[in-house]
């Protein structure tokens, strides 16, 4: 690359910069997170190499190298089979020395599953507030505790999508915080990563992230079935199971908590129950890995989980069976799928949020 291609580059990433800058501030407590967020999201993007320049280097790691074709293979699946929009995402890579990209901060007020919100001009509002340095996660997270009352819940995140305005810089790139996983669950990453860019609500973190872990669960069994063999498939079972296991116990204790929740009882009283269907949720997960190797950061997220991370699990879990119904119903014909779920976009939060939990009910 000329010495010139790289100051226009250099001098688009300037100009972008402080364009969206401008429009996400909305406050001057603001601009240090906002700045934040953009400069290390393009430093990321700036840093990422081509991935078909790495595949061609003599010195690169061959292990890389596999893993790279593998991520080729899967979004020409995605494209192909899924019938997902081409975008430049995921054709780069970048080795950003951490095993997270970055931590999300979740948060419900004390005896409640509502998620906080964060609103930002231009990209909307997100239940969610994230940080690349996970330091500044604890400190927002600590404030929030203390200064509002509100249960926290700090969530490591390997990857993330910019729903596509990447592309002028050459796509979201791949990360080293997830290439390294096993087939599937890189598989069924990329594909949710990629979802988002198929259909995304502004405003809707529940339909949003709902929707992407349906494509995920229907998509990576696709993927299985058509590129996996017998042993592949029986791996992708053993994994799904201990899911579901997961999710039931979760969804279970979650229910229970709702109850709770709504009795409007006596403070102590509400913290001693409460405390007992917490213990039960984590005995009942550790169960789970009886007979098995559980590791340090199993047991920790166990020892971890609360109102808030409950609530942030359901963002991903809760409308999954509207989205297969959807699915079913269209004779699993992704096009006509997408074509589906984009008509309730256009529609207001509360009549698409009536739509859903009604049908919910009647399950």
């Amino acid at each position: 690359m000329s010495k010139l291609s790289r100051a226009k580059i250099s001098f688009s990433y300037q100009v972008v910069l402080i364009i969206l800058v401008s429009l996400l501030l909305s406050s001057c407590s603001s601009i240090k997170y906002n700045y934040g967020l953009i400069d290390n999201h393009l430093s990321i993007i700036k840093n990422a190499q081509p991935i078909d320049e790495i595949l061609e280097g003599k010195t690169t790691n061959p292990e890389l190298k596999t893993k790279l074709r593998l991520v080729n293979k899967i979004k020409d699946f995605a494209y192909t089979e899924l019938r997902f929009r081409k975008t430049k995402s995921y054709s780069t890579y970048s080795d950003i020395v951490r095993n997270a990209v970055l931590w999300n901060v979740v948060a419900t007020k004390e005896n409640s599953f509502d998620l906080k919100e964060w609103c930002y001009i231009f990209i909307g509002c997100f239940n969610y507030r994230g940080f690349y340095k996970k330091k500044e996660a604890e400190k927002y997270a600590k404030d929030l505790m203390e200064s509002e009352d509100f249960e926290v819940a700090i969530l490591p995140v390997s990857a993330y999508s910019t729903l596509g305005w990447s592309d002028f810089f050459g796509g979201d790139p791949v990360l080293n915080t997830f290439i390294w996983n096993d087939e599937i669950d890189l598989v069924r990453l990329l594909i949710h990563e990629m979802a988002h860019q198929q259909v995304f609500v502004q405003n809707d973190t529940l339909f949003n992230e709902s929707f992407a872990s349906f494509v995920e669960d229907a998509g990576s069994l696709q993927w299985i079935k058509r590129n996996g063999c017998s042993n592949d498939f029986t791996l992708y079972e053993e994994k799904k199971t201990q899911r579901d296991k997961v999710g039931e116990i979760l969804r279970s204790a979650k229910e229970k908590l709702e109850i709770l929740y709504g009795q409007n009882l006596k403070k102590k009283e509400t913290v001693l129950l409460k405390e007992k269907i917490f213990l039960k949720l984590r005995a009942s997960l550790l169960r789970l890995k009886d007979g098995r190797d559980s590791s340090k950061d199993y047991r920790n997220w166990v020892s971890q989980i609360n109102s808030a991370w409950l609530a942030a699990f359901s963002l991903y879990d809760r409308y999954k069976p509207f989205f297969k119904t959807i699915f079913i119903e269209n004779n699993s014909d992704w096009p006509t799928f997408y074509k589906e779920v984009r008509k309730l976009k256009k529609i207001k939060k509360s009549e698409r949020v009536e739509i859903i939990e009604n049908f919910l009910k009647l399950r």
